[in-house]
């Protein structure tokens, strides 16, 4: 098997993955909760704001620092939210560990299961 059938398997276990189904669905019942989207907007909107003003190098008042931390506060309290972001660190923490294995994987280093099961590392253990 070429390299590149290799990679295509692994983007093919990868969007069959839980994290990534889990990502998908939390995403879909953030977008479908009002309240979920108007924060997202609102998030949005300042952002697109205070990075324009970073760019022209102001730096944001204590109001407007103020305003980010009540914003984030409210998308953390809303329960959509929440789970769309936990999902989202959950599969990037997935990339994280594949990314880590396939270094160590061409700098000849072998690696090891951090779960002990193998679950983490596809198989390189013998249990």
């Amino acid at each position: 098997m070429s390299i590149l059938e290799k990679a295509y398997e692994l983007g093919q276990e990868i969007a069959a993955s839980k994290e990534l189904a889990e990502m998908k669905n939390a995403e879909i019942a953030m977008m479908n909760n009002e309240e979920a989207q108007n924060l997202i907007k609102e998030f949005n909107q300042k952002q697109k704001q205070y990075m324009e003003l970073q760019k022209q190098g102001i730096p944001l008042t204590e109001s407007q620092k103020n305003d980010v931390q009540d914003l984030e506060k409210r998308m953390l309290d809303n329960p959509f939210v929440y789970r769309f972001f936990q999902a989202q660190q959950n599969f990037e923490r997935v990339l994280q560990e594949i990314n880590e294995i396939i270094s160590k994987a061409i700098a000849g280093e072998h690696s090891s299961c951090s779960d002990g099961s193998c679950s983490t590392c596809g198989g390189c253990c013998d249990h």
